[in-house]
């Protein structure tokens, strides 16, 4: 399958450095049933584990406290259930974690702990296969400039019609500044969880869920910091966004529901503390869509809060609160109800 490359220059930077210590290598190849390999290395490592068959399980320890450049590539081909995990130790920096799943096979799970690193990558990918499972998490309080890439389901574009993968389930949570998370689920029944928990500056987070005719997908993200950017895009019915971006100056985010063909019946709600923050929720775009909800709640100055929503019965509620705000409201159709609340409550 063809694979993501993240786009941070100083991720893969940093990921691509040399070691600078002794390296070892490791490479496992295994096909048949009922497999499992277990790799563990200290120093500058690289690690490939290729498994084809059924129910496999791969591990992956890289402990090379104070090193650069580890490497991890995980890659299984299976009818079963297979399982992947990948930890490289606090301290390894500008390391690379790359785990596929692919085929037919159903109820994977992959996980990729970073620990305390600074401008290293993590890339899961599953494909074709329901109940998938699948978590990142960088930086163990100290990370900067790490990159997070989860994409489960149709990899050739974001909203189209996808076999199997359903009922799949993403976490990525970051600690640091400056860090770079991507979701991408196609199909029905998602849920994508991103929290980057840092107390700097300018973290951008990125979910797009839905398949044409989907329904009832979930996202989740918050940013702790300041100067964020989130982008959550939903295609189909049914689906609910939340943001929340705490303790911030500058935070943006932007959720779109419905940019195919339109959508029913979405929840939209984005929680925004902080100054200058920016707002704008969009549903059943492009005709389609009843009964939708959308919510902006912004506590700070100067901040501008834009929802557009189209169809009949839909229903916006706005809270702003201190000085400087701003509130633009447009609804098509009969039946809508419209709430703004503007000051010091």
């Amino acid at each position: 399958m063809k694979k993501v490359i993240l786009t941070s220059a100083s991720v893969m930077a940093l990921a691509a450095a040399g070691p600078a210590f002794a390296q070892s290598a490791s490479t496992v190849e295994q096909t048949g049933n009922g497999n499992g390999a277990t790799v563990t290395q200290e120093n500058a490592n690289t690690s490939e584990i290729e498994q084809v068959g059924d129910n496999n399980a791969a591990t992956v320890t890289q402990d090379g406290i104070g090193t650069t450049g580890n490497a991890s590539d995980i890659d299984q081909i299976a009818t079963g259930s297979n399982t992947a995990t990948v930890t490289q130790a606090s301290g390894s920096n500008g390391s690379f974690a790359d785990v596929v799943q692919d085929g037919t096979s159903d109820n994977n799970f992959a996980t990729v702990s970073q620990n305390s690193t600074i401008g290293s990558a993590s890339e899961i990918f599953q494909t074709d296969a329901l109940n998938g499972s699948a978590v990142t998490s960088q930086g163990g309080g100290t990370g900067l400039n790490n990159g997070a890439v989860i994409v489960q389901g149709d990899t050739s574009s974001v909203g189209g019609t996808v076999v199997g993968s359903d009922n799949a389930s993403s976490v990525i949570f970051q600690e640091g500044d400056n860090n770079f998370a991507l979701s991408v689920q196609g199909g029905v029944n998602q849920d994508s969880t991103i929290d980057q928990n840092g107390t700097g500056s300018a973290n951008f987070a990125q979910v797009a869920q839905g398949a044409v005719s989907g329904q009832d997908s979930i996202a989740f993200v918050q940013q702790l910091g300041d100067g964020g950017i989130v982008e959550v895009s939903q295609n189909s019915n049914a689906n609910d966004a939340f943001v929340v971006q705490l303790s911030g100056l500058g935070n943006e985010a932007f959720v779109d529901q419905g940019f195919f063909a339109g959508g029913d019946t979405n929840i939209a709600g984005v929680f925004q503390e902080g100054d200058g923050n920016f707002s704008a929720i969009e549903q059943n775009v492009l005709t389609a869509g009843g009964t939708n909800e959308a919510s902006s709640t912004q506590v700070g100055n100067d901040n501008t809060s834009f929802i557009t929503q189209e169809g009949t019965g839909n229903i916006a509620d706005v809270a702003q609160f201190q000085d400087g705000n701003s509130s633009t409201v447009t609804q098509g159709g009969t039946g809508n109800s419209v709430t703004v609340t503007q000051g010091t409550p």
